[in-house]
């Protein structure tokens, strides 16, 4: 390996050309001047040294500029730090570098390639998901013109029918919209001290009706009365209504939902868990992507925009926190994460001013 590197050549070089010195003052020493024995091997040591210093020193330089100029093409850096370094430092640092730097490309291709495949997938989700609401009105629309606006109960079902599809249109569009702003953090947060425990209650209460339709149990769950945490109660409110919905929505008759809230250092953690039919392993990691469905045969008309859980981890997100889920098929799911405790022991505005 040290014969590859250019001080090693160099010496090389510097070797060969004080041999041949040697040689040429020998031949002079002989036919032409009487030399003492000290000029003999002194005049050849000397050229060596002197062109192993030149070699050294112009082979140097010429690394140095050429390489400043690849570092400056390449990652339009100063390469000045490196004017110190020895001529096989500067080598051993330019192998090193266009390693990483192969490494990074790599990564970015690959990256690259992932996100044209991910945006090629949601382009076709996005598609489909239109399509269905779309060709619904585009249906009623025909039937209506081509004879079934004769009959006003024919048409206002049908009317009724064609609203509930462009309803559905616009709430994919709305929530499309807010996930659109929440990632470019074009939302502003309205941190406000309250209590985590009564807006769960009030999920509670807006789902109950839903609930009892597959007589769901929600139960609540906290060793504190009060759980103040400093956060946007609204996005939180959707946060808990997504998850708490998906937990009925697509858990079994009978089934029970339970939110606990542990507090963790000054945190406190919020556990959704259900006893439904939880999800296989290779879902989990793609849960949180737009329109991703585990259940591909589901009827896209019963759900939702698809894009609830991909909202979700955003708002945890803008919050700093992040949210996991584990689940074991058979035994159902839990999603979990993280709000800040709130320095209030009550309820505060957006000014900071208490409301009680």
């Amino acid at each position: 390996m040290s014969r590859s590197r250019p001080s090693f050549l160099i010496l090389s070089g510097s070797i060969l050309f004080y041999v041949l010195s040697l040689l040429f003052t020998l031949f002079v020493h002989l036919q032409f001047v009487t030399l003492s024995a000290t000029l003999i091997f002194l005049i050849p040591l000397v050229s060596g040294i002197f062109a192993y210093t030149i070699f050294y020193y112009i082979i140097k330089r010429f690394l140095q500029y050429r390489m400043s100029l690849i570092y400056r093409s390449i990652q339009n850096a100063d390469p000045s730090t490196r004017q110190e370094k020895s001529i096989d430092q500067l080598v051993e640092q330019g192998e090193k570098d266009v390693q990483e730097w192969k490494q990074k490309r790599n990564q970015e291709i690959e990256k690259l390639q992932e996100q044209a495949a991910f945006r090629k997938e949601f382009l076709g989700n996005l598609a489909h998901e239109l399509k269905t609401p779309v060709f619904s009105i585009q249906g009623y629309i025909d039937s209506l013109l081509d004879g079934g606006m004769d009959d006003p109960k024919v048409l206002r079902t049908f009317l009724e029918r064609a609203a509930k599809s462009t309803e559905r249109m616009t709430h994919i569009l709305d929530d499309l919209d807010q996930l659109t702003k929440l990632e470019l953090e074009r939302i502003p947060l309205d941190l406000r001290s309250f209590d985590i425990l009564d807006l769960t209650r009030e999920i509670f209460e807006s789902l109950e009706l839903f609930a009892k339709e597959k007589n769901f149990r929600l139960k609540l769950e906290s060793s504190n009365p009060y759980c103040y945490v400093m956060a946007d109660r609204n996005k939180i409110s959707q946060v808990l209504i997504n998850l708490l919905n998906n937990a009925i929505a697509y858990g079994n008759q009978n089934g029970e939902l339970t939110v606990s809230v542990v507090e963790i250092d000054h945190t406190y953690n919020i556990q959704i868990k259900d006893n439904g039919p939880g999800i296989e392993p290779e879902h989990l990691p793609r849960l949180f992507e737009r329109f991703y469905r585990v259940e591909k045969s589901r009827n896209r008309n019963e759900g939702g925009s698809g894009l609830g859980l991909a909202i979700v981890k955003h708002i945890v997100e803008s919050h700093g926190q992040q949210i996991q889920v584990s689940s074991q098929v058979g035994h159902g799911t839990m999603f979990n994460f993280s709000l800040e405790k709130s320095k209030a022991s009550g309820p505060v505005s957006s000014r900071g001013i208490p409301l009680k």
